[in-house]
């Protein structure tokens, strides 16, 4: 029975990776209101059925936090590539994730995630981050762009909620936005890192209260990362506690 949910999850996933250059061919095409309206439809859609192809129970935590219009920044610890479908299914379609240059090599998977406004980055040139940042801001301020990072910078395979980046609250700083954390619990067990495998699993999301900038006002890049970090690390030991 799993090995056929396999290949079912495995067929589906082929033909979407066929249309996706249709999807953001169309979405480039696209503006203003028509164009959120036509992303929210197909990526949510998109983003849940990686969950429901599965057989996962994915509960939400705290959507009343979720605010109904950006500018604002979600942070989050990151487990698995399910991530990325978890936050567009459930929480924004329309987040735009700062991710790394090398997945520019995954068939279509670059133009999809620049298309929803986010931004590939060579983590080996300062020089086009800081670009990469400027741009995203320019956005954030232009068009109230939502924006998604992950402060570990990689999947983390012990459950355990790794130091973030104090790189990656640059844009935060800069771009004084409220922050949106966000603590994801089961991700990987459902798919592990270095496998495209998707198993069903109980997942969690939990949506911490909005934090304004005056929250964080003053903060240098460390002492920010080492703040979301806690508040984040904090959430997924009550979730796993009570599991």
């Amino acid at each position: 029975m799993e090995f056929i949910r396999y290949i079912r999850i495995l067929v589906a996933f082929l033909l979407y990776m066929l249309y996706a250059p249709f999807f953001t061919r169309k979405a480039s095409r696209l503006k203003g209101e028509e164009k959120e309206k036509y992303i929210t439809f197909h990526v949510e859609r998109w983003g849940r059925r990686a969950f429901k192809w599965a057989k996962s129970e994915v509960t939400i935590l705290g959507r009343e936090n979720i605010p109904k219009e950006g500018p604002y920044i979600i942070v989050a610890n990151h487990r698995s590539m399910l991530d990325i479908s978890l936050i567009q299914g459930y929480i924004n379609p329309h987040a735009g994730f700062i991710a790394k240059k090398e997945l520019d090599k995954f068939f279509t998977i670059g133009d999809f995630l620049r298309v929803l406004g986010g931004e590939l980055i060579d983590r080996n040139n300062p020089r086009d981050a800081i670009e990469a940042i400027s741009r995203l801001i320019k956005r954030m301020q232009e068009e109230r762009q939502v924006v998604a990072i992950f402060p570990e910078g990689t999947r983390s395979v012990d459950r355990k909620v790794h130091e973030f980046k104090a790189g990656s609250m640059k844009i935060i700083l800069k771009s004084k936005v409220p922050v949106l954390p966000i603590a994801i619990v089961g991700t990987d067990r459902s798919m592990p890192k270095g496998t495209f495998y998707i198993k069903k699993a109980k997942i969690i999301a939990s949506v911490l209260p909005l934090i304004q900038p005056k929250e964080f006002e003053g903060m240098k890049s460390p002492q920010l990362a080492d703040f979301l970090r806690n508040v984040i690390a904090e959430e997924v030991e009550r979730i796993e506690g009570g599991e």
